[in-house]
């Protein structure tokens, strides 16, 4: 029975026996089982993090990069780097659960903008350093994703948009600043180790009309591609250290499990539901980095810069889908 069903339909199941078994060598032969009771609190969190964040657009990095800077205290590159290794597992069994299930994507713009973004990546790996310091770098981007939650939220809860697949009015002047958009999520995604994933739903939403439900796994697997071409290119670069694999050894069993369940998840239940699961992590992430940097006023007025030209960065792209052609 188990030989006649379709290939494809048992790929997720492959993909996890192969994630255990690389999994189980790491922590045998690399890292030590002691490795997993140490870093407990990350391997809860990411229980939370590979859930909701497969089953928005943000990404488990969301929740795994504000644990890992400011519980752990580690520096903000290393873990960008966790991150995108901790993704190339979570976001690829939740990228083939959508391919079983069938889940439709754009699968259009993900070309165009996998190969964009993973250039502005590269740029930004070797040229263009964070210019941020730690804490600036986490307030800037909490911000960012709480006018992001926010103006979804509130230009879509209204509409009724029917759901759009094909590639309609992705040319042009709009496909050029598609790509200009998503180079510059890859330069992003190099300093924090995710926010493509981000910047393509923003696009996708706000620009091209499509539904939270084909942008979020649409989402899902723009992640997943760049983390592994990411993890790939740190690895070779020798920038995966030994706390990162330490990281990842109580990390992998979490993540591809929960990870493919929130987007099931959240596909099911709706655009509704993504909207409003995506503004409130976004408030409570906000709401963290808000404890914790706000006693300082340079931070305060950061995060009111932030939030007041990403307003008016994504409403103006909102302002656009409401001028094209049909």
């Amino acid at each position: 029975m188990f030989l006649q069903r379709p290939l494809y339909k048992d790929s997720l199941l492959f993909f996890r026996f192969f994630a255990l078994i690389l999994w189980l060598l790491l922590t045998v032969y690399i890292t030590g089982f002691a490795s997993i009771v140490e870093n407990y609190i990350l391997s809860l969190a990411m229980m939370v993090g590979a859930f909701v964040g497969s089953a928005t657009p943000v990404g488990g990095g969301v929740v795994a990069f504000p644990v890992l800077t400011f519980i752990k205290q580690i520096p903000a590159k290393e873990a960008a780097v966790f991150c995108l290794a901790m993704q190339s597992f979570g976001m690829t069994a939740s990228s083939l659960a959508i391919f079983t299930r069938k889940i439709p994507v754009d699968k259009f713009l993900i070309t165009w903008c996998v190969i964009t973004s993973f250039l502005g990546y590269l740029l930004a790996l070797f040229y263009i350093p964070n210019p941020f310091s730690s804490a600036g770098l986490k307030v800037f981007f909490s911000s960012f994703w709480l006018a992001f939650g926010a103006a979804i939220f509130v230009v879509r809860r209204k509409k009724n948009i029917s759901q759009t697949v094909g590639i309609t009015h992705a040319r042009g002047w709009r496909l050029l600043l598609f790509i200009a958009i998503c180079f510059a999520g890859g330069i992003v995604t190099s300093w924090i180790g995710n926010g493509i994933d981000v910047v393509f739903f923003c696009v996708l939403i706000l620009m091209f009309s499509r539904t939270e439900s084909v942008a979020t796994p649409s989402a899902v697997i723009v992640m997943a591609l760049i983390s592994i071409f990411a993890t790939a290119l740190n690895i070779s670069a020798g920038n995966l250290n030994m706390q990162t694999l330490k990281y990842l050894s109580a990390t992998i069993p979490v993540v591809i499990i929960f990870a493919p369940l929130g987007i099931l998840f959240s596909v099911r239940h709706g655009d509704a539901f993504i909207r409003k699961l995506l503004l409130a992590l976004v408030i409570i992430q906000y709401l963290f980095t808000a404890a914790a940097f706000f006693r300082q006023l340079d931070y305060v007025f950061l995060s009111m810069l932030v939030i007041a030209l990403s307003s008016v960065l994504l409403f103006a792209i909102g302002y656009i889908d409401k001028r094209k052609a049909v």
